[in-house]
């Protein structure tokens, strides 16, 4: 079949723009993921320290907690708080997390906030560059050296404003993450995690086995993270 000049040309140039789009959007993705590496975690299982501020509304001076946690690609995040309050989270992934009651009982975590924070901050440790790219709009912040994310889904909307990352490192305390929040409603959450420790293993059995060295006196919430299907609440 043989078209008229003036369509050849109508389909060349649209497929010229189609494809420019495509790289556009290519070069788009490469340039909002190499903002992340940097960001991300170099290993895949690893322990350290934090300590969380957050801006509650009514109150005069910002709630302070410290703690330390254990993340593992294998098998998610133990999240444990030690001041003002003793409070374990177990992050095992977007439809299985829960709380450490004070009895030792577990209790599911619910709502839409705590929902897209599990979801966000494990994701974050797990360096999966290809969730932020998909979920949020990545630019880099005002001062140059943060990475601001800001949610493109109405579902995320529901629940933050904008996330805000910064990596420092020192002598003292090597390399230190920081993590700024602000949720829906207006209020802020700043997360600092230092005393970083990598743990050069490999596969599930050999992260449960490290967990329960952390995590001696709580070997059931290794079990938690490894096989979540079991709990009983």
């Amino acid at each position: 079949m043989n078209l008229p000049d003036s369509v050849w040309r109508w389909l060349l140039g649209g497929m010229v723009l189609l494809v420019s789009s495509w790289l556009s959007a290519d070069e788009g993705n490469a340039d909002e993921k190499a903002l992340l590496t940097d960001l991300f975690p170099s290993k895949c299982h690893f322990s350290g320290q934090f300590t969380q501020t957050k801006a509650v509304a009514g109150l005069p001076v910002p709630l302070k907690s410290n703690g330390d946690f254990f993340f593992s690609c294998d098998l998610g995040l133990i999240w444990r708080t030690h001041e003002p309050f003793n409070e374990a989270i177990l992050y095992v992934n977007s439809t299985n997390n829960f709380r450490v009651n004070e009895d030792g009982s577990l209790a599911s975590l619910t709502g839409v906030t705590r929902y897209i924070m599990s979801n966000v901050f494990v994701k974050l440790l797990k360096g999966d560059a290809a969730y932020f790219i998909d979920e949020f709009a990545i630019s880099q912040a005002d001062d140059d050296a943060s990475i601001t994310l800001t949610p493109q889904s109405d579902f995320m909307k529901k629940g933050i404003q904008h996330i805000r990352f910064n990596k420092s490192e020192s002598e003292d305390l090597g390399i230190t993450l920081f993590v700024d929040v602000m949720d829906a409603t207006g209020q802020a959450t700043h997360v600092s995690i230092d005393t970083i420790v990598h743990y050069d293993i490999e596969g599930k059995r050999r992260a449960f086995e490290q967990c329960e060295k952390l995590y001696s006196q709580h070997t059931d919430w290794c079990q938690v993270l490894r096989s979540p299907s079991r709990v009983r609440q």
